[in-house]
């Protein structure tokens, strides 16, 4: 939440602010002015768009002239991108003035609300882009698969929408009730949920890459967990017991990651750096692991059956005990590995590079 001591600064030039043609406190009128709102105002006017976005964080250090010119940017600016980027910072001030604006110069398209896109979807229409759905009541909607990118959710009721395989990237969520929501497949990168309730929701195969999250969002261990190691990674971190079972944990760097015993099934790792990773007794069951890397991970006992390891790296990796039965273990590598124990009763194994380096399948196979 931006407050309000952030509009409390001057109209005039500051010290470190740049005048040419005359002094910080008064600078002539025939001067160029580059700084104070002068100077502010002249860069919204400005014809690269990205001078015109860099400028308006700066307009909260201005008080109410500020204020004015955000408010002058929301209902005027030639640019859809400056216009909505002018909303959002208004919109996080918490004054009626800036509250009012927002309503009034919406940079959102209508929709003709919950209603609206509810009829819209069962005639087939699947785009909500930019839709304008400020608390909404979606309760229980039936939506998946629908574009909302960009749209405006902020403080809606979406309790047990179902949003499996929606698009809400870069979506307001601000305070919304997502609480059970169904969002498996859904993609939320850049979303922003701050203050939002996600207790109970359904994110398998979710992705909240870039998304931002507060000390008021709601969301059980489990998802904060997927949260932080989809935006942070987990080198290092002691997951250990945890239940991760359907996250979407591709490409992501977990070397020296501890999941000793923890509940990875059906977890989607493609292309994931697992070296040196403690998975021992993890449950990986029909796991996505294809392409990734785990050289020298411990997967004692682990339950890899059915998984998915095509081209994956165990080089060095200890697999005693662990089960690979009815996994593809197509152009994967053990050379190296301990496999003593190992189960592997109808797992494919075209290409497989065995322990000894060689492609050649040993008679005890």
């Amino acid at each position: 939440m931006i407050g309000n001591s952030q509009l409390s600064g001057g109209t005039r030039p500051r010290l470190w602010d740049l005048v040419l043609g005359g002094q910080t406190a008064t600078a002539p009128a025939q001067a160029l002015v580059l700084g104070g709102i002068e100077g502010a105002r002249r860069r919204l006017a400005h014809s690269d768009e990205a001078v015109r976005l860099a400028t308006l964080p700066q307009l909260l250090e201005y008080g109410s002239a500020g204020l004015a010119e955000l408010i002058a940017a929301l209902a005027g600016n030639s640019s859809w991108a400056v216009r909505l980027a002018a909303w959002r910072l208004l919109s996080q001030l918490g004054q009626p003035e800036a509250e009012r604006a927002c309503r009034a110069y919406s940079p959102f398209r209508p929709v003709g609300g919950a209603q609206g896109v509810i009829v819209a979807y069962r005639r087939g229409e699947r785009d909500f882009t930019y839709a304008d759905l400020e608390g909404v009541d979606l309760q229980e909607a039936r939506l998946g698969g629908a574009n909302f990118h960009e749209a405006n959710l902020r403080k809606a009721n979406l309790r047990l929408c179902n949003f499996n395989g929606a698009q809400l990237q870069q979506a307001d969520l601000r305070q919304a009730n997502l609480q059970g929501a169904k969002l498996s497949g859904a993609d939320l990168q850049g979303a922003d949920l701050e203050g939002a309730d996600l207790r109970g929701a359904k994110v398998s195969g979710t992705s909240l890459r870039g998304s931002r999250l507060s000390q008021e969002t709601h969301l059980e261990e489990r998802l904060r967990h997927i949260w932080q190691l989809q935006n942070w990674g987990g080198e290092g971190q002691d997951l250990c017991g945890q239940d991760l079972s359907k996250a979407d944990l591709r490409g992501l760097v977990l070397r020296q990651i501890r999941l000793r015993g923890a509940d990875l099934k059906r977890v989607d790792l493609r292309g994931s750096d697992l070296e040196g990773a403690d998975l021992r007794g993890a449950n990986l069951q029909r796991a996505d692991l294809r392409g990734a890397n785990l050289q020298n991970a411990d997967l004692e006992g682990a339950d890899l059956s059915g998984a998915e390891l095509r081209q994956a790296q165990f080089r060095g990796a200890n697999l005693r005990r662990a089960d690979v039965s009815r996994a593809n273990l197509a152009q994967a590598n053990l050379e190296g590995a301990q496999i003593e124990g190992l189960k592997h009763s109808g797992s494919r194994i075209a290409g497989l590079i065995f322990p000894d380096g060689t492609p050649l399948k040993p008679w005890w196979w």
